[in-house]
């Protein structure tokens, strides 16, 4: 179920568009995660956007493992908030937060996706033909994935507890107070406890 908070019409800051630039800020409840706000950002003049989930209840950080075996597993649900870290480790592939990562809400396969369309783009900026052949590889690879004719293994790991993977074949796993540590320290927090 999905409850509009607030719609804002603004100025875009990217391109200066006037009233282009619209946020939508939905609450959503999410089965076996809990209530989130998801914010979408978009200039109807630029096409700049951005989309981010933000928790709305504390959680204990963990750590999501799914083998990716068949489409069932594809359709598995993907929570991946803007602390998240994501691994499949067969390919090589680590996505580690930044000041502009973004959060979401897809599936396996949507996070298969868009490990594809970044490929896609190194691929372009390529500066020889090797990088260009090992690209193309992986793309391969994550299209062998989807059609269930090889395994891989996707992690999500949140400091904060913030992301999941859900359904049936998912090990769910506290993260070590070292490990919290460890993954913290990409990740930019405030804290607004006073001390």
């Amino acid at each position: 179920m999905s409850k509009e908070l607030a719609v804002q019409k603004l100025d875009c800051p990217i391109c200066g568009g006037k009233n282009s630039f619209t946020i939508t800020n939905h609450e959503i409840e999410i089965p076996y995660f809990g209530r989130v706000i998801e914010t979408t950002m978009l200039c109807d003049r630029c096409k700049y956007r951005k989309s981010d989930v933000f928790p709305l209840e504390v959680r204990e950080p963990k750590r999501y493992k799914l083998v990716i075996k068949n489409e069932r597993d594809l359709n598995r649900r993907v929570i991946k908030s803007s602390t998240g870290y994501v691994k499949i480790p067969e390919l090589g592939v680590e996505i580690t937060p930044g000041p502009v990562s973004e959060g979401y809400v897809s599936n396996v396969e949507g996070v298969l996706n868009r490990v594809d369309n970044v490929l896609q783009t190194l691929i372009r900026w390529a500066e020889n033909e090797e990088q260009k052949k090992k690209g193309e590889e992986l793309r391969e690879r994550i299209k062998k994935i989807k059609e269930g004719k090889e395994t891989a293994t996707l992690i999500i790991e949140d400091p904060l507890g913030h992301s999941a993977i859900i359904g049936d074949g998912v090990v769910e796993e506290k993260l070590t107070d070292e490990e919290i540590e460890k993954l913290k320290g990409n990740v930019i927090i405030i804290d607004t406890k006073k001390q």
